[in-house]
C-alpha cells in the first residue's frame, strides 16, 4: 500500500526532522527510522507488490521524495532512500532472477536491510573504462578484488550491487558484470569517509579482498553490469535527486524567510534582491514540473532519459546556483538556525553533480 502524502508529510515532519539534530551531531544512520520507512511502504513504492513493495507509479514516488525532503529537511536520508530504492531494488526487480527477487526484495523492502551500489573507484570516479575491480571466475563462481570510494551507505548497507571487470570484450574495452555481494561475506571492509555533509547518509570506501562469490550471485548477464545495470540505475537514481531537491529548496527558503520576519517583523525585500528572490521561488514551481517527467523517463526508458540531456544540463546547473543564491542571501542577512544550517550544508551535493553537467554542457555546446 502506498502512503498518502498526508501520511509522509506527518512521518517526515514528526520523525524525520524531530529526530534531525540528535542524528546530525552524530552523524548516525537510524535503523529504526528505516524501517519504520519501510513499514510506512516508501522503500519499495515502485517495487512489484509480489515482492512486499507498494505496486506504484513513479510519479508517485517522485512527488513522495519531494515532500519527504521538504517537510524531514532531510537530504542525507532521502539520498539513502533514493540510493536504496533506484541503484539496489529497482535493478534487482528489472535484472534479477526469479530466486534473487525472492530473496533480497522482500528484505530490502521491509526495511530489514539497507541496500546500495558500488561502482565509483579512486580516481577514475565510475567511469567504465578506468575502473579496476576484477571479479576472477573460480571453480564455484567468482572471486572479487578491489576498492570503491564515496559508496553511499557503505558503511551500513547489507547488500551491494557491485560492479567489477570480467575480462575484455572484442572492441578491446572493459567487460563489466554487476554482482551482488552481501557485506557479512568474509573479505569485505568498509571504512567511513567524512564528507562534512550529508551526515544522515554515512559513506564510505569499500575494499574487497579475495571475496568469494557463488556463480548466483550474478546480476543480469556476465557482461551487462554497464550497458543494461548501471546506465540504468544511475538514471533513475539521478532523476530522483533532482525531484527531491525542489522541495528541500522550498522549505530552506521559506525557513530563512521565516528567521528574518522572526528577527526585523517583516519580510520586506527591495529592488535587485527583491526581483532575485521572486525569480528563484518561482524557478521552482517550473523544477517540480521538470523533474517529474525526469523521473518518469528515467524509470521507464532510461535511453529516452539521456534524450533530455539539455533539460539535465539545465536543472542540474540551475541547482548549484540555486543553492549557492540562497546561501549567499542567509550569510548576508546574518541567518542561521536549526534547521536551515544543516539544509545549506547538505546542498553541497548539487556542486559535485555541477561539475560533471559542466563538462557535458561544454562538449554539448562550446566544443
Amino acid at each position: 500500500m502506498n502512503a498518502s502524502l498526508d501520511e509522509i508529510t506527518a512521518f517526515a515532519s514528526e520523525r524525520v526532522l524531530g529526530t534531525l539534530a540528535e542524528r546530525h551531531e552524530a552523524g548516525s544512520f537510524s535503523r529504526d527510522l528505516w524501517k519504520s520507512m519501510g513499514r510506512l511502504g516508501l522503500l519499495g513504492i515502485t517495487v512489484d507488490e509480489r515482492y512486499g513493495g507498494s505496486g506504484g507509479d513513479v510519479r508517485q514516488l517522485s512527488a513522495a521524495v519531494r515532500e519527504f525532503a521538504e517537510q524531514g529537511c532531510d537530504l542525507g536520508l532521502t539520498l539513502s532512500w533514493i540510493t536504496h530504492l533506484s541503484l539496489c531494488e529497482k535493478s534487482i526487480e528489472a535484472f534479477g532472477t526469479d530466486e534473487q527477487k525472492k530473496k533480497y526484495l522482500p528484505v530490502l523492502t521491509s526495511g530489514e536491510w539497507v541496500g546500495a551500489a558500488a561502482v565509483s573507484e579512486p580516481k577514475t570516479g565510475a567511469h567504465p573504462g578506468g575502473m579496476q575491480t576484477t571479479a576472477t571466475r573460480t571453480s564455484s563462481g567468482f572471486r572479487l578484488d578491489g576498492r570503491k570510494m564515496f559508496i553511499t551507505d557503505g558503511p551500513v548497507a547489507d547488500l551491494l550491487v557491485v560492479i567489477a571487470v570480467t575480462g575484455q570484450l572484442e572492441t578491446g574495452d572493459k567487460e563489466l558484470t554487476a554482482f551482488l555481494v552481501e557485506t557479512s561475506c568474509p573479505g569485505f571492509t568498509a571504512r567511513r569517509m567524512d564528507l562534512n555533509f550529508l551526515q544522515t547518509s554515512p559513506h564510505a570506501e569499500l575494499e574487497f579482498d579475495g571475496v568469494e562469490l557463488p556463480a548466483d550471485s550474478v546480476l543480469g548477464g556476465v557482461g551487462e553490469g554497464h550497458s543494461k545495470n548501471s546506465k540504468g540505475a544511475f538514471a533513475r537514481e539521478r532523476s530522483l535527486v533532482v525531484s527531491a531537491l525542489p522541495g528541500l529548496f522550498a522549505r530552506a527558503a521559506r525557513e530563512a524567510s521565516e528567521i528574518l520576519v522572526s528577527r526585523q517583523g517583516s519580510f520586506d525585500l527591495e529592488g535587485n534582491e527583491a526581483y532575485s528572490w521572486i525569480h528563484h521561488l518561482s524557478a521552482l514551481q517550473g523544477y517540480r514540473t521538470l523533474s517529474e517527467g525526469l523521473a518518469t523517463a528515467a524509470f521507464d526508458d532510461p535511453v529516452t532519459w539521456r534524450d533530455n540531456l539539455d533539460t539535465i544540463i539545465f536543472l542540474g546547473i540551475s541547482y548549484a546556483m540555486w543553492g549557492s543564491w540562497l546561501g549567499e542571501f542567509a550569510r548576508a542577512h546574518g541567518i542561521s538556525g536549526f534547521p536551515l544550517d544543516i539544509m545549506l550544508s547538505d546542498m553541497k551535493l548539487v556542486t559535485v553533480g555541477e561539475g560533471l553537467l559542466l563538462k557535458a554542457g561544454r562538449r554539448r555546446f562550446i566544443g
